[in-house]
């Protein structure tokens, strides 16, 4: 080793040490004497892996040794004083709230870690408790359905501990605590039940088991599920002895308040900051309102800081992102505190409001999230924030905040007109708002806290004129393409059609709005494999735009299937089109489909983009899905049917996340298979490698040109005999019962 390493060093000094000598010494660290859980389910045989990082272990020099066991103090000293003050910021909250009871961690600390982790939380003030699994039983369900019955799994813990060791038992219902109490369990843990039903659950349990009307007075009530410091004081009440929450205990700093045995207790965890950094890494990009993630935690350490609704929204998105994390006590937390009547009108409420609306609209609770977003306008609209100065007036001398106070008004804009589309209404309260906002900078900015001076709509709407080119906003450009939307509703709500005038105005405005991209805004993929989520939010409607102009006066017919969808609807045909022309709406439609395949099929994390995409490509699917029923064959088709699974594989993605998304994906499968789904006699499709989707990463370029040839795909059949073709509109009474007056819900239709 010659060139580029240092004097001294050596390969294997970039080696981290070992990990998988201290699997076994974190196991035995966790149960050092008898395992009580094991007893109750017994030595059947089973099968798990436990997988551990296996590195080189080699000889360091003295001075190597020193430097590691640096970093190793350190870090273990920033650890312990984290936990120390995360402990002592619940202990005096708790006292400043008149609860004067001991604070315990629970025993669900990091491995290997257990007594560095103990020592901090008793620096915090805060008592140990269950130091390892040996010092109480805790029975699960999997215990529970080893033994065969809550009453066997705790008599045979019993049988096993003796007086001496306590049983805990995790409860769903009341049923279960109840059997549990009898069978002599010391605690029962109320799982994920509501702030209400806990009260009655426990009121229940003590009258029944506590109150000296029965025979057992020692027993204790515990409340699990996603409970933090700004919801806990909900759960609490003097039936309820523990209040902890269990769900994120990987990421968590686990506390626990108690008195003695025999007295009230109370307990619980403070959630870390996981379900916050979640919100940040999937939903963030595509709506990057909330101040970033590093201005946010220090905004948070004010005494007046204002972000507890907004931070309760932010959680419950965050946990739609975590698999191993129950969402349903984080939304009605959130839900709680945005339909509270003491609601603060502050800019940060507006942000709530929004983002919640948003959530909510694609977990399928449509119409509540209208009124929410409602309220959200209206409160915005109560502060002006519509105004220029707003953002100085409320942005406390910081200009970052003054820059997510424009980003949420212009995501306000954009928001409003999304959900006026997907449920069929060509008019919205902000369509026509006059723009004074000063432009937002580009995230790049927003994240690094450097916020140049900022540009007005009026500037960019000139843009073609100035010298040189001028790059703004991904949320400028989307506001921008949303403008020509308004355009289109505000010209579909006079004329209650579309005029062969508006089509051709609408193709040159999309025309000229991607023409005016500078080329860094061209494609959504960033030169570092990132993805722009807001600028590829803009493209994705541009396409869909194209496709409910054009797609009514094209051969692609609408099925009964597809006019039946309840999750979104089709951009229905609005009047009998005319035959002529028919042939280059054609080929504009698909090459809207075209276009989409070239976005769904960007490298990244699907669920990272955009809920508003979902609508879209559920859309342009039905249109594709319409081609390869009416128009392709052979290679073409089998192209075809590739890009309809595409859409699917986008939409089962998404569906994953937000219940929207899987009803979508339920519609879309159920077109498909009412028009392609034909007996393998009448149609063979040859497996051909030639026909695997090509999806080249060059710009994004459309409307199609008019005069180009119709057939976008080889093989493409258009029947040229309109009026005599099966696929005419005039002899479809299906089209007629879809006309705009329907009232179904949503899609990119107007």
């Amino acid at each position: 080793m010659v060139e580029g390493a240092p004097a001294h060093g050596k390969v294997a000094h970039l080696l981290p040490l070992t990990y998988k000598r201290y699997v076994a010494d974190w196991l035995e660290e966790d149960t050092p004497s008898f395992d009580y859980g094991g007893f109750v389910v017994g030595e059947e045989q089973s099968e798990a892996k436990l997988l551990g990082k296996s590195e080189v272990r080699s000889q360091f020099p003295r001075v190597r040794n020193l430097l590691l066991g640096e970093r190793v103090a350190l870090n273990t000293l920033a650890r312990c004083s984290g936990i120390a003050t995360k402990s002592n910021r619940l202990l005096t909250l708790l006292r400043k709230a008149g609860y004067q009871n001991i604070l315990a961690g629970t025993r669900k600390t990091t491995p290997g870690f257990r007594l560095v982790e103990k020592y901090g939380m008793l620096v915090g003030g805060v008592d140990a408790h269950r130091v390892d699994l040996s010092h109480m039983t805790m029975l699960k369900d999997n215990h529970i359905v080893a033994a065969g019955s809550i009453t066997n799994a705790v008599r045979a813990a019993k049988s096993a501990g003796g007086f001496a060791t306590k049983v805990e038992v995790e409860c769903q219902s009341f049923e279960e605590a109840d059997e549990a109490i009898a069978a002599g369990a010391d605690i029962v843990m109320l799982d994920n039940f509501t702030p209400d039903g806990v009260k009655v659950a426990a009121a229940q349990l003590k009258e029944k088991w506590g109150r000296g009307t029965g025979d057992r007075n020692t027993f204790l009530v515990e409340v699990s599920g996603g409970l933090t410091e700004y919801n806990v004081e909900k759960y609490v009440c003097g039936d309820i002895d523990i209040v902890s929450t269990s769900s994120i205990h990987q990421e968590s700093l686990h506390i626990q308040e108690r008195q003695s045995p025999t007295s009230s207790t109370l307990s619980f965890q403070i959630s870390d900051d996981r379900l916050l950094e979640l919100y940040y890494e999937y939903f963030w990009p595509a709506f990057p309102i909330v101040l970033p993630l590093e201005f946010f935690q220090s905004y948070r350490m004010l005494a007046n800081h204002a972000l507890g609704d907004l931070l309760l929204v932010l959680e419950w998105i965050g946990s739609l992102y975590a698999s191993w994390c129950p969402s349903e006590t984080y939304y009605q937390a959130a839900l709680e505190a945005m339909s509270s009547a003491s609601l603060a009108r502050t800019p940060f409420t507006v942000q709530a409001l929004m983002l919640f609306a948003i959530a909510q609209h694609h977990q399928d609770m449509r119409p509540e999230s209208r009124k929410i977003l409602d309220l959200a306008i209206l409160i915005a609209l109560e502060l002006d924030m519509n105004k220029r100065d707003f953002a100085r007036l409320w942005g406390e001398g910081n200009p970052v905040l003054e820059e997510a106070w424009r980003r949420t008004w212009y995501m306000l804009s954009i928001t409003d007109q999304h959900f006026a589309i997907v449920m069929n209404s060509p008019i919205y309260q902000l369509a026509n708002m006059p723009i004074s906002v000063d432009l937002p900078c580009d995230d790049e900015f927003y994240e690094a806290g450097q916020i140049p001076t900022p540009a007005t709509y009026q500037e960019m709407e000139n843009r073609e004129l100035a010298d040189i080119e001028v790059v703004y906003s991904s949320i400028a450009y989307l506001h921008d393409m949303c403008r020509t939307v308004a355009y289109v509703m505000n010209m579909f709500a006079t004329s209650s059609q579309f005029s062969r005038e508006l089509i051709d105005t609408m193709d040159a405005k999309i025309a000229i709005w991607h023409s005016l991209l500078p080329s860094v805004k061209r494609d959504p993929m960033r030169k570092d494999g990132t993805v722009d989520e807001v600028i590829y939010t803009a493209h994705m409607i541009g396409a869909i735009v194209l496709m409910t102009m054009h797609r009514p006066f094209s051969s692609l017919i609408y099925n009964k299937a597809e006019l039946s969808t309840t999750a979104f609807s089709a951009p229905a045909p609005f009047s009998i089109p005319p035959a002529t022309g028919r042939s280059a709406h054609t080929a504009r439609a698909l090459r809207v489909a075209e276009i989409q395949t070239k976005l769904l099929a960007i490298p990244c994390t699907i669920e990272k983009h955009s809920v508003f995409s979902m609508c879209i490509c559920a859309q342009i699917a039905t249109a594709q899905i319409s081609a390869c029923n009416n128009l392709l064959e052979d290679h073409a088709l089998s192209i075809a049917r590739d890009r309809v699974k595409l859409s699917i594989g986008f939409l089962n993605a998404m569906g994953s996340i937000w219940a929207l998304g899987k009803a979508m994906a339920k519609d879309v499968r159920a077109v498909a298979r009412s028009t392609l789904a034909m007996p393998s006699s009448t149609v063979t499709v040859e497996p051909d490698s030639t026909g695997e989707i090509e999806i080249p990463r060059d710009e994004l370029i459309w409307p199609v040109d008019p005069s180009a040839g119709i057939d976008i795909y080889s093989g493409i059949v258009l029947p040229m005999d309109w009026e005599n073709s099966s696929s005419s509109y005039a002899s479809s009474a299906l089209v007629h019962a879809a006309m705009f007056q329907t009232s179904g819900p949503g899609g990119y239709a107007s």
